[in-house]
């Protein structure tokens, strides 16, 4: 699987370091580089066959002529464009030679609804996928195959305590890895409680999701992203957590979004 990426901003660059270098996430301020037991056990850097940086958005203006000259010759399986200027992520379909296209949308301002299903119609008469996960870890996408997406668990319990924890898939940025070293060992005595602990260390890692509400899901993706995690983590504890989801939220976590 050859994985191509283009991005701008902070995130692109937490995902990739995410994906290559795993060991880099204590500069992000989780664990601490003190603490560090290098618990992500994984390098695809050997998958990565193209990562280019771009400008913001902002700064190209409100229009680009020829995005295929800033974008450049692309050629892979997998094309992830994170904080791209629309002009560049409406012609990526001709642009890129590829299986799919993802375009997280981790703020309300990366991708439109309108924009996004254009690109999903483009995909589709050029014979590729395209997902739109809104956050990055609301929905798998062809990045579940490396263990990538909407986050899971295998956890022991002994009793009421959380004896061990495995991260079966992660969200792409890493978060589940910090929320799995943290709970490890945690006494469940009170849900509510117990499902503060989780979305804590979810916040701590630090999640990047943009905390500006979206029309589309009436909540930031931020606090979606906290609910999925809350969610998925307590099913692996054998407890059902649908009563913590508030309603207009249930559908986002419990069924893929793209």
């Amino acid at each position: 699987m050859e994985i191509g990426v283009l991005y701008s901003g902070e995130f692109g660059k937490r995902f990739v370091s995410n994906l290559a270098y795993p060991y880099s996430c204590p500069h992000f301020g989780a664990c601490g580089i003190d603490e560090c037991d290098h618990c992500k056990r994984y390098d695809f850097s050997d998958s990565i066959v193209l990562v280019r940086e771009l400008n913001e958005p902002s700064t190209y203006g409100i229009y680009i002529e020829n995005p295929e000259e800033i974008v450049g010759r692309v050629e892979c399986d997998i094309l992830v464009g994170i904080n791209l200027h629309p002009d560049i992520i409406s012609e990526l379909p001709e642009i890129a030679a590829v299986q799919s296209i993802i375009v997280p949308v981790e703020h309300p301002a990366w991708l439109s609804v309108g924009l996004r299903e254009q690109v999903r119609k483009r995909c589709e008469d050029a014979g590729s996928d395209f997902y739109a996960p809104k956050p990055f870890c609301s929905s798998d996408t062809p990045l579940a195959k490396l263990g990538f997406g909407k986050p899971e668990f295998r956890i022991k319990m002994d009793d009421s305590t959380i004896e061990s924890v495995e991260v079966v898939k992660s969200d792409p940025c890493g978060n589940a890895y910090y929320v799995a070293r943290r709970m490890q060992g945690y006494e469940i005595e009170d849900l509510k409680e117990f499902w503060k602990e989780i979305h804590q260390h979810q916040c701590a890692y630090p999640c990047l999701a943009s905390m500006e509400r979206d029309v589309e899901i009436k909540a930031a993706p931020f606090h979606l992203a906290g609910y999925i995690m809350v969610y998925q983590f307590s099913r692996a504890c054998g407890i059902d957590a649908s009563s913590f989801l508030p309603e207009h939220m249930r559908r986002f976590v419990l069924e893929d979004y793209r």
